[in-house]
């Protein structure tokens, strides 16, 4: 659990600090991190994942328009495959989330990444670009949950994007086609102190901003219901006397 809260703290950090390192830069920004779990391949909608290729520290991959898979790209449906606004359930610019998932397994204290790069496009189902997001300013996790989807990275459109990205939720927006390209570990545009991607895969699925809500662990639902029934008791001891 300390693991799981310094992780969001981490991720919390890092959103106020490209929140304001975006200020003028119109594009993907972090939100923050979520523990949700269940959200591994084929159990959500994977646009892409990247692994780095043998003992590198640098991983980049796309999936573009037709399902054209360059770079460190995973191939496979369940892995990397482009997806259409109504497969992702995605209603509106403002509710668009990208979840970054880092496979970076190791002890608490080594299992961090940079994210390089983020950029997210959106197709007419002829082809026709859109939209184009603008990049993430590069963000270094220092810690990452372990495990395949147990958590995630949210990012979201800034107020420029999301103005920018009306014309791609117009009439028959359900058909349009979303891709992504994304970049892990120490490339060239890399931080000083990146944290280089040597673990497993990262993935990246995209999907409405209600369906990657932070949803309360079993021990919270019993902690809640503990309260709830502490507070009838109280309640009927009021009553009585």
């Amino acid at each position: 659990m300390h693991f799981i809260e310094r992780v969001l703290r981490n991720a919390s950090a890092m959103a106020a600090l490209a929140a304001v390192a975006t200020g003028a830069h119109a594009g993907l920004v972090p939100l923050g991190g979520e523990t949700f779990s269940g959200t591994g391949l084929g159990a959500v909608n994977t646009v892409l994942t990247i692994s780095s290729p043998g003992s590198s520290t640098f991983e980049s991959g796309a999936v573009g328009f037709g399902n054209v898979i360059t770079g460190d790209a995973l191939t496979g449906a369940s892995q990397t495959h482009t997806r259409t606004l109504g497969e992702l359930g995605v209603t509106s610019a403002s509710t668009l989330r990208v979840v970054f998932n880092a496979l970076e397994p190791g002890n608490a204290e080594a299992n961090g990444i940079t994210l390089e790069h983020l950029m997210l496009n959106i197709y007419s189902p002829t082809g026709t670009l859109l939209f184009s997001s603008g990049d993430i300013t590069p963000v270094t996790f220092s810690s990452t949950f372990t495990g395949t989807g147990n958590a995630g990275f949210v990012f979201g459109l800034d107020a420029a994007q999301q103005a920018a990205a009306a014309a791609a939720f117009g009439a028959g927006f359900q058909n349009n086609v979303v891709t992504l390209s994304a970049a892990a570990g120490c490339g060239p545009a890399a931080p000083a102190g990146c944290l280089g991607a040597t673990g497993g895969f990262e993935t990246f699925f995209v999907a409405n901003a209600a369906a990657v809500a932070a949803v309360p662990e079993p021990s919270t639902y019993a902690l809640m219901a503990a309260g709830l029934a502490a507070m009838g008791f109280r309640l009927l001891r009021r009553r009585a006397s």
